[in-house]
């Protein structure tokens, strides 16, 4: 009976120590709001995704708790002034030519529409993330409001200071590595963006891709997410930043360790 026991508990620990070694898949689906249809199928995909909600669309509302119901994380999806003058503005986005009052009054209200979220990314904002001196009040009021909300920068800039600003306020953070289907109507492009997504979390141990509840990004995702579900584990956006966070201190203590 005792051996039987230990082989048990050998066997539940090597099936525990085999998941945890997995490499780390987060899926954030963007602009929940607009579409209740593709929205619900977005949250119907199978695993444990994040979906980013517009603060101003339709739907945004339904599915926020719809998605926080179905014990999927939700994060506020904010608004940002982009370089392209003839880019979509959302209602209330943050924009230029507010000062650092309004910019606080603006984010505070976008957040308390959203009390079950986890977090926030930018929706748009490649002109608005590339300064330090309108992401700094932007972070500051994130941390004002909740501490324990994580920012994660999607990266619509390559010029992007969000992350670092949002670390420099406290505030948990992260960047995207994928852009899923930036071109929504290539179902082979997409398919291709999904491999490289796959392909960066095995290189790096975690890999977060942004979709949209485009018809051909679900399709894909449909077919590859149950198609990989023995391979990796598929978390929360959260999951991925701690795990991040656990390795940068890793990393740091081993830098400390290592000085003379």
């Amino acid at each position: 009976m005792h051996q039987l026991l230990c082989g048990i508990l050998l066997l539940t620990v090597t099936a525990s120590s085999y998941a945890e070694s997995k490499p780390l898949l987060s899926l954030v689906i963007d602009d929940l709001g607009y579409s209740l249809k593709q929205g619900k199928a977005a949250i119907n995909l199978p695993g444990s995704h994040t979906y980013a909600i517009l603060p101003g669309a339709t739907y945004s509302q339904k599915l926020a708790n719809l998605a926080a119901d179905s014990g999927k994380e939700t994060i506020l999806h904010m608004p940002m002034q982009s370089l392209q003058s003839t880019a979509a503005h959302e209602p209330g986005a943050l924009h230029e030519s507010m000062d650092e009052n309004q910019l606080l009054s603006s984010v505070q209200s976008m957040l308390s529409r959203f009390p079950r979220i986890a977090g926030i990314n930018n929706h748009m904002g490649s002109h608005l993330t590339q300064h330090d001196f309108f992401m700094r009040p932007v972070m500051d009021s994130i941390r004002f409001y909740n501490p324990r909300l994580y920012f994660l920068d999607s990266r619509t800039s390559a010029r992007s200071v969000a992350y670092h600003q949002a670390r420099a306020a406290g505030l948990k953070s992260t960047t995207r590595d994928v852009f899923l289907d930036a071109d929504h109507e290539n179902i082979e492009a997409i398919e291709l963006q999904a491999q490289i997504w796959l392909t960066k979390s095995r290189e790096r141990g975690s890999a977060i891709a942004i979709g949209h509840p485009h018809p051909n990004t679900l399709e894909v995702l449909q077919r590859v997410l149950p198609e990989h579900s023995n391979e990796y584990r598929f978390v929360p956006l959260s999951r991925v930043i701690s795990h991040r966070e656990a390795g940068n201190l890793r990393s740091n203590s081993s830098l400390v360790l290592q000085q003379p």
